[in-house]
C-alpha cells in the first residue's frame, strides 16, 4: 500500500530531521573549541583571528540551514500524507 510507504518514508526521514537537530549543538560546539584552540596555540595571527571567527561562524550555521530544510522538507512530506496537500499540485 503507498499509504504504509510513504508513512515509513515519513518515519524514517523524521529520524534524520531529529539527528540534524541534534547536532546543532555540537556542531556549533565544535566551532567554538576550533576557535579557542586558534587563539590559545596561536596559530593564526590577531588579523587572521577575524576571518577565522568569521568562517567558523558561517561552518556552522550551514548545519543549522540544513536542520531547517530538514524541517521543511519534513512537513511537506508530512501534508503528504496527511492529505493536506490536493493531488494536483
Amino acid at each position: 500500500n503507498n499509504t504504509t510507504v510513504l508513512f515509513i518514508g515519513v518515519v524514517l526521514f523524521a529520524l534524520t530531521t531529529v539527528f540534524s537537530l541534534i547536532t546543532l549543538p555540537v556542531e556549533y560546539d565544535a566551532s567554538n573549541r576550533a576557535l579557542k584552540w586558534l587563539e590559545t596555540k596561536h596559530m593564526v595571527t590577531q588579523e587572521e583571528l577575524g576571518g577565522a571567527k568569521d568562517s567558523l561562524k558561517w561552518a556552522a550555521r550551514t548545519y543549522l540551514v540544513a536542520a531547517l530544510a530538514s524541517i521543511g522538507t519534513l512537513m511537506y512530506y508530512v501534508m503528504i500524507l496527511t492529505g493536506a496537500r490536493s493531488s494536483d499540485d
